[in-house]
């Protein structure tokens, strides 16, 4: 990745960031602020922000989940945050979005993967930042880093 490009941050490093139990809570910290000074390029899109809401909301999968309001207060500064770029699908993202599908004959909750790879790809983008590399190591039209990798 050249120094000026930008990536992409995948929804699990918001959560361990937030997640006081996480075993890379530590790590998911230090990233997300590296991103909020500006060390790193990073965008987010409004599917990573949907995902951190309702994981971070769901009992079943937050040791302490937020209320609504709590969710919202927590995730709105990400959003606006100076330094996180915001990434948008555009009209022909769901099209590429299926043919991601199609060519790699994802089923179930992968098409949601398959749709962040064809919003990046939209925007010129094909790193991404994420501790799950292995959901997007099929897709040959980007490069998935794990953070958490480099850090130890």
């Amino acid at each position: 990745m050249k120094a000026d490009e930008i990536a992409f941050m995948d929804t699990n490093i918001l959560v361990y960031a937030l997640d006081t139990e996480s075993p890379f809570h530590l790590e998911a910290i230090d990233f997300v602020d590296r991103t909020a000074r500006g060390r790193l390029k990073i965008g987010i899109s409004p599917q990573v922000v949907g995902e951190l809401y309702a994981t971070i909301t769901n009992p079943k999968k937050a040791s302490h989940p937020l209320s609504p309001n709590e969710a919202v207060h927590v995730i709105t500064p990400i959003w606006e945050a100076e330094n996180i770029r915001r990434i948008f699908p555009k009209q022909e993202t769901l099209d590429l979005t299926l043919s991601l599908v199609k060519r790699y004959q994802l089923k179930s909750l992968a098409f949601f993967d398959a749709q962040i790879v064809a919003t990046m790809l939209d925007n010129g983008i094909t790193t991404i930042y994420t501790a799950n590399e292995e959901d997007f190591a099929i897709f040959e039209e980007i490069k998935a880093t794990n953070p958490f990798k480099q850090a130890q």
